[in-house]
């Protein structure tokens, strides 16, 4: 895409951030099978004995996976027209295979992080990055035809289970198990899907919510922000959506140290954000640069989109607090409200990047707010019961 401009670019980039919208919707798939999991007790683990909940998980994946399929091939004349303009079903159906196979991802994704097989999940999401890479670098040695580099980007989510399929099966099948039965599944995974949705709202769904709410802006310039948004944020998409369940397995072993840890989680976040936002400051622009010379921001601009993202991090990590207790109530609220202040603020006037600047840091702050100040009623309503 280095050698396409930044106007030819908004195409690419609605596609990116709506097939990373619904993935990070799906994650929630991931974080409620990691929190629901746990390995079965060692004098239980006879196949003749295995109970009907070891195959859950896969179960409710691979059903919930044909119904991403069928719900976005079936609604698709509903908005492919607004949302992929001139491309439809070329859009459409790599999106489809895309998020279906996603699930696939998440749910045995989520049963690695519930067995702590640390291994086998950098196996995955090592993979995933490479065979991604490998195929986009491939096609674009050939063509630049938009519509193959799409599936560049999708094949790689079904060809990674598969890959790795005969490495991982005897690590998983019947040494795990969920906590709930079906209906409280659904119900769970209902709710972490809403707020994971918000997630991704705010992080590769944003260049699409931002296309949307600033019609005016001038193409050059919408297409230079959102291949910034893309370079500087997509990184952190797939970092955010694999410790998630990291940071729900870290928070449910330690109940007692979770506010601490999460306190030092986010100073750390943050102190990392102050040194990378300056760095980005004067890197970012050559950088920018070297796609094409109307790909031009401000280094303020650049700064500014990287001490956001450092924002959105700890409402990454305030999340799984509250995913971790149980609290899904307050997990989903903390990132719904998030979602919300943030398409407010871009009805804000003025010019686009001082709108897109606003909206990705008042958004996040406001979700933390709400996590650790539900939280803290949740637990001292909890006290009050106890001690009455």
């Amino acid at each position: 895409m280095a050698t396409r401009s930044a106007a030819d670019y908004v195409d690419f980039g609605v596609f990116w951030a709506a097939l990373y919208l619904v993935i990070a919707a799906l994650s929630g798939v991931q974080q409620e099978i990691t929190r629901g999991t746990g390995p079965v007790r060692v004098d239980t683990v006879r196949a003749d004995a295995a109970p009907a909940n070891r195959r859950q998980a896969f179960v409710f994946g691979a059903a919930a996976s044909v119904l991403t399929s069928v719900v976005i091939i079936a609604t698709a004349p509903l908005w492919m027209g607004a949302i992929f303009a001139g491309n439809g079903w070329m859009f459409v159906l790599p999106l489809a295979v895309g998020a279906a196979s996603y699930v696939v991802v998440a749910v045995l994704s989520g049963t690695l992080y519930g067995l702590e097989l640390w291994r086998a999940i950098s196996l995955m999401i090592g993979v995933d990055g490479v065979l991604r890479l490998l195929a986009v670098l491939v096609v674009l040695m050939f063509t630049q035809d938009i519509g193959v580099l799409v599936w560049a980007v999708v094949v790689p989510f079904p060809l990674t289970p598969l890959v790795l399929w005969l490495f991982l099966r005897r690590s998983v099948v019947g040494r795990s198990e969920l906590d709930v039965g079906y209906r409280a599944l659904t119900w769970n995974v209902a709710r972490t899907v809403v707020a994971a949705a918000a997630l991704g709202l705010l992080i590769s769904g944003y260049p699409l919510v931002l296309t949307a709410m600033s019609p005016e802006a001038p193409r050059a310039e919408l297409g230079a922000s959102l291949a910034a948004i893309n370079l500087i944020r997509a990184p952190l998409v797939i970092v955010v959506l694999s410790l998630q369940s990291y940071f729900v397995i870290r928070f449910r072993k330690a109940p007692n140290h979770a506010w601490a840890l999460f306190v030092r989680l986010a100073a750390l976040i943050l102190a990392v954000t102050v040194v990378a936002a300056a760095v980005a400051w004067f890197v970012g622009p050559p950088v920018l640069a070297w796609l094409g010379r109307d790909y031009s921001l401000d280094g303020v601009v650049v700064a500014g989109l990287v001490a956001t993202s450092g924002v959105l991090a700890v409402l990454c990590v305030s999340g799984p607090l509250a995913l971790a207790r149980s609290e899904h109530g307050v997990f989903t609220a903390g990132w719904v409200v998030a979602a919300v202040a943030t398409i407010v603020a871009l009805l804000l006037p003025g010019d686009l990047a001082p709108r897109m600047l606003f909206s990705l840091a008042i958004g996040p702050t406001i979700g933390v707010i709400v996590h650790v100040v539900g939280l803290a009623v949740r637990e001292r309503s909890s006290k009050a019961r106890l001690l009455g």
